[in-house]
């Protein structure tokens, strides 16, 4: 279920290309296109010095209609710039999400639709055909750029893509890697707890109270081991001092907790 701010930007965007259609037809307006496409042209490099995350928005508009206003001024159709209705889509598809990209293409494909025949039936039609290979385009290019940016270690995809459909809830929840490790390591973590309690509790024999602690130590190793190949599978940067020998064999470390007075 798509959230209002995807809904809202697809419906802005898909408006845009209308409103610039809208400006480049009237005719009084006709003659001032490119004059007003500089106008907000100016207004982008203005903005470009003002640092406000709020205003991404609005500058992500600003320079579409830059761009829709450069096309319409030029012909639509027959502008130059017309390659720019290709790129523009799939710069949107990466900002935001795919749905995006798309409700721009439509409001494209209802303008263009009208100027069919204008040059060639056959050449027309296909290059509204070929505007709506842009969203299959999007889609895979912004896939594959996000496993190759997780490859690099530069972000974590929570989300597995096992390609099953039909799966229960617990698969659903282990599929997000987080979820997971919180799964696999909570086990561990309860014994030593209980492990824990029963030294403080119990009455227990040196024997005893040694086998406790020699568990709780191999217990922590084996938690350490999954946080560390969780680190090393998610993260460029090392998140823990030890080295990986250290953790899986258990070689002694730098103490750090002193013995109590």
């Amino acid at each position: 279920m798509p959230s209002f701010k995807t809904i809202r930007k697809t419906i802005l965007f898909f408006l845009l290309p209308l409103l610039a259609f809208a400006l480049s037809s009237i005719p009084v307006l006709t003659a001032y296109t490119l004059h007003i496409a500089l106008v907000f042209f100016m207004i982008t490099i203005a903005l470009s010095f003002v640092k406000n995350e709020k205003l991404a928005l609005s500058k992500t508009s600003i320079n579409s209609v830059v761009i829709l206003l450069l096309v319409g001024g030029t012909g639509w159709f027959l502008s130059p710039f017309f390659f720019l209705l290709y790129l523009l889509p799939i710069y949107l598809g990466f900002l935001y999400v795919p749905s995006v990209a798309f409700g721009f293409l439509s409001a494209l494909l209802i303008i263009f639709a009208s100027s069919v025949g204008e040059v060639n039936v056959s050449f027309d039609v296909m290059t509204l055909l070929s505007l709506l290979l842009v969203i299959p385009l999007v889609i895979y290019l912004r896939k594959r750029f996000l496993i190759l940016k997780q490859t690099d270690k530069d972000i974590l995809i929570l989300e597995e893509d096992s390609g099953i459909k039909d799966t229960d809830t617990i698969a659903i929840l282990l599929a997000n890697r987080i979820t997971n490790l919180g799964v696999t390591i909570r086990q561990p973590l309860s014994f030593i707890k209980q492990a824990a309690m029963v030294l403080l509790e119990e009455d227990l024999t040196p024997k005893e109270a040694t086998e406790y602690l020699k568990r709780i130590k191999s217990t922590a190793i084996e938690s350490l081991k999954d946080i560390r190949e969780f680190e090393g599978d998610t993260s460029a940067n090392e998140v823990l001092k030890n080295s990986k020998e250290d953790v899986e064999f258990g070689v002694q470390e730098v103490k750090t907790i002193k013995k109590p007075l």
